[in-house]
């Protein structure tokens, strides 16, 4: 033990001696703790909670005054079974000189459940009959604020106080009293119960019971308000681990470095009786003390930013951030794994300098490389089993995925390439015999300091699979012309938002909407136009805005014993609308419930109870994802009880849209309160991969920049034999550059046969999505970053440095 604490402090001694040697990789493990702070500490916080909708409660009860016995017998037998409830009345009423009215929401601002759904941001809460607290929004449509007087409802209020909803900043409404709303247009009750107690709800208390997202199973979800945060900051950590271990494989090529550097030191402790634990502590202490210095410093510097932006955040989160609400588990884990990946970069150099021979130690001569040849067969041994993971971890046909094979498989793949670095690194070693001298000497001692430059080049490599990958990827989910959501020459109005709820307008309204929109269509040279029609269950209706919404029946896939994927929204088959398709009304089966170019197992999605699987017709109809490819026949209509409510229309030109034609389809439907969906042209895949390309190029420069500077920093030794000898600037030139367009060129094509090589086996039951190759992308990778470096290279090494000159040759 005496001994052990001898060699530590004499580890801290030489770490304080040398710190600047070491100060790249103290630096590179700063910035990535900094970056996985700031990042899990920004995922922890910008993730909506469900605060916004259920505060503390684990489920919702929607209920409607429309009921046949009413919310307050309704509320009753809720209370009856659950025990304490907290109820919210919603009233929509009409604002002057706007079409959407303003929602009244009478709530106790200190209910059991419901008080982190508001905040007071000025005055005091409304608690008499005509007192009203209102949001910004409301107040600046008013031109009122606290003291001021507005009329809602026919009735003049007081403006008593300014309020939000902290968890969702776009929630408009104007709080009022309880009891000050009624009657109401919509009735929330909030509850706090297990998923079985909730699910046993006697039927005579109504209403559409909605569980928290993040209450699963009998628990009670204490901390259910933490928890969605919790979920992301944590898988953010993740994804940190992946650039620890890039940050690793440069830190083990900088420790070996190190090693190399004290070699004589490290002979001259083992001469004296030190064993081989005890050289390997020498350098693990040294890892340590780095990663403990860089988990504190970047810590620190995470933490410092995140307080400095979180406040600007919260307009884009939509949601009130706490800077000093972090995850400080997280943090405290982010920081032990920036010591232990220190500590197990400087691992192998320590285990490889401790078994050298004591002469050749002292001698300060790099080890002989030792063969390749079982780490290519490890290499791959671990590429099969990768690939074969992921075969049979994705099913990418039946939209499912096996989470520890997806994880195995993509591990073992990211070990293989480490595995097979110095294999290649010695291949491009043994086909430089006739290239010039000064890149024939460059490979060569490459491959002579195998450890240092294959951890350099696993790095490289690893840095440039995930960029490569995310931009094949991106180019794989690109729609065809036959593909997307809308042709190209297609418009689809909607009556209210583009979800699945149907909003019933009156038929003025309805007269209007048309109108606007045959007058749009009039101006694409007589577009055609289709009215839309959607099945909504009238049993089924929900408030949202001071609004009665209806669901309409969605059609979707089974993917798994209970799960489904929706496939669309399930269109009436109106005589218009099947000519429009092509389909004659006379071959439509009278048994048929569905008519579908859909394939699968195919249900209704949104509709409860043990409900049979619909009959279903197929009929050829576009691939397109939101065009009305799906119909339910008048016969189908009828057998389930549904009725057709006006959803939209359908308008396609004669020719490809133009942008001016969408905005100002855009502009009109805004005008008119409607939305409208053009074809998406997934202008976000390009920035995805430009984006990637980018990312990936910088990362490898970078590594690059830190991996050649200690490479031919430790070889000034022979810089000087080459000066003595008369070599030029060019030499040092060729040797530096020839360094570098070597390593990017390898880094290149082993990260890109490793990109492929995963997605391969990921897409193996759509092959054909990888045929589209990012041609342009991949050649700025594979050409581009080789070009650069060695450009970089040649010009940044020309001048001999002072010091150089002046060391005497040993």
């Amino acid at each position: 033990m005496a001994a052990r604490r001898a060699v530590v402090r004499w580890a801290w001694r030489l770490f304080r001696r040398e710190w600047r040697q070491q100060l790249l990789i103290l630096a590179l493990l700063t910035v990535a703790v900094a970056a996985t702070v700031f990042s899990v500490s920004a995922a922890y916080n910008l993730v909506p909670s469900a605060d916004a909708r259920f505060g503390t409660a684990t489920h919702r009860l929607e209920l409607d005054r429309a009921d046949r016995h009413g919310p307050a017998t309704q509320v009753a037998a809720i209370k009856a079974w659950f025990g304490t409830v907290e109820v919210i009345s919603r009233r929509a009423v009409p604002v002057p000189g706007s079409v959407e009215p303003l929602e009244l929401r009478a709530q106790d601002p200190y209910g059991p459940y419901g008080s982190p759904m508001l905040a007071l941001r000025a005055g005091r809460w409304p608690s008499a009959a005509g007192e009203v607290a209102v949001t910004d929004a409301i107040a600046t449509i008013f031109q009122s604020r606290v003291g001021g007087a507005i009329a809602l409802d026919r009735r003049p209020r007081t403006v008593v106080g300014l309020v939000e909803n902290p968890g969702d900043l776009d929630d408009e409404f104007a709080l009022v009293p309880p009891g000050d709303a009624d009657p109401p247009t919509a009735v929330t009750v909030l509850v706090r119960a297990s998923a079985e107690r909730a699910a046993a709800l006697p039927a005579e208390a109504g209403g559409r019971l909605e569980p928290r997202p993040a209450c699963h199973g009998a628990v009670l979800c204490a901390t259910a308000t933490q928890s969605e945060g919790a979920t992301a900051a944590a898988g953010v950590l993740a994804l940190a681990t992946v650039v620890l271990l890039l940050v690793a494989l440069i830190a083990a090529a900088g420790f070996v470095v190190v090693a190399q550097r004290r070699l004589r030191q490290l002979g001259m402790l083992a001469a004296v009786g030190a064993t081989e634990k005890h050289l390997r502590l020498v350098l693990l202490a040294n890892g340590a003390t780095v990663g403990a210095i860089a988990a504190v410093a970047g810590t620190a510097a995470g933490l410092v930013a995140w307080i400095a932006v979180a406040g600007g955040l919260e307009t884009a989160a939509g949601h009130r951030i706490d800077r000093f609400h972090l995850p400080w588990w997280l943090v405290g884990a982010g920081m032990v794994l920036a010591v232990a990946t220190a500590t197990a970069a400087a691992w192998w150099p320590a285990r490889t300098v401790a078994r050298i021979p004591v002469t050749v130690a002292l001698s300060a001569r790099p080890p002989r490389p030792k063969p390749a040849r079982r780490s290519a067969l490890a290499a791959g041994l671990l590429l099969v089993l990768g690939v074969a993971g992921l075969a049979v971890g994705i099913d990418s046909a039946h939209d499912r995925a096996n989470p520890l094979l997806v994880v195995a498989g993509t591990m073992a793949i990211v070990l293989a390439i480490p595995l097979g670095s110095p294999l290649a690194i010695r291949a491009a070693a043994a086909a430089a015999g006739r290239s010039p001298v000064g890149v024939r000497l460059a490979l060569r001692d490459l491959a002579r300091h195998q450890a240092r430059s294959g951890a350099a080049l696993a790095a490289i490599s690893l840095g440039l699979a995930i960029p490569i990958a995310i931009v094949i990827a991106a180019t794989a989910a690109q729609h065809t012309a036959g593909e997307g959501n809308l042709s190209d020459r297609q418009l689809l109005f909607r009556i209210g938002d583009a979800e699945p709820l149907v909003r019933e307008p009156t038929p003025a309204e309805l007269e209007r909407l048309g109108s606007e929109v045959d007058r749009f269509a009039a101006s694409l040279d007589h577009a055609a136009v289709v009215d839309l029609q959607v099945a909504v269950n009238p049993a089924d209706r929900e408030g949202r805005n001071g609004q009665i919404l209806r669901p309409a029946v969605v059609l979707g896939r089974r993917v798994g014993e209970t799960t489904l994927r929706d496939v669309g929204v399930l269109y009436v088959a109106t005589p218009e609308l099947l000519a429009r398709l092509g389909l004659d009304p006379a071959t439509v089966d009278p048994h048929a419930d569905v008519l579908s170019g859909q394939t699968g197992d195919l249900r209704f999605a949104n509709q409860s109870g043990p409900d049979p699987p619909p009959s279903i017709q197929p009929i050829q109809a576009d691939a397109y994802t939101s065009a009305p490819t799906s119909l339910l026949t008048g016969d189908g209509l009828r057998r389930h009880g549904w009725q057709p409510r006006p959803a939209g229309w359908l308008v396609e030109a004669r020719a490809p849209l133009t942008g001016a034609q969408v905005a100002r389809a855009r502009q009109v439907a805004a005008d008119a309160g409607m939305t409208v969906e053009a074809r998406d042209h997934q202008t976000q895949l390009t920035a995805i991969r430009s984006g990637a390309t980018a990312a990936g190029l910088l990362l490898a420069l970078g590594i690059l920049a830190m991996t050649v500077g200690l490479l031919r920093g430790e070889a000034a030794g022979d810089l000087r034999t080459l000066s003595a000898t008369g070599a030029t600037s060019g030499t040092r030139r060729t040797l530096t550059a020839a360094t570098g367009g070597a390593l990017a060129l390898l880094g290149v094509l082993l990260g890109a046969a490793g990109a492929y090589l995963a997605l391969l086996a990921g897409y193996h039951d759509d092959l054909g999505a990888l045929g589209r190759v990012p041609v342009a992308h991949l050649a700025i990778t594979i050409i581009g970053l080789p070009l650069t470096a060695a450009a970089v290279g040649w010009l940044l090494a020309g001048r001999e440095p002072s010091t150089l000159a002046q060391q005497p040759l040993e």
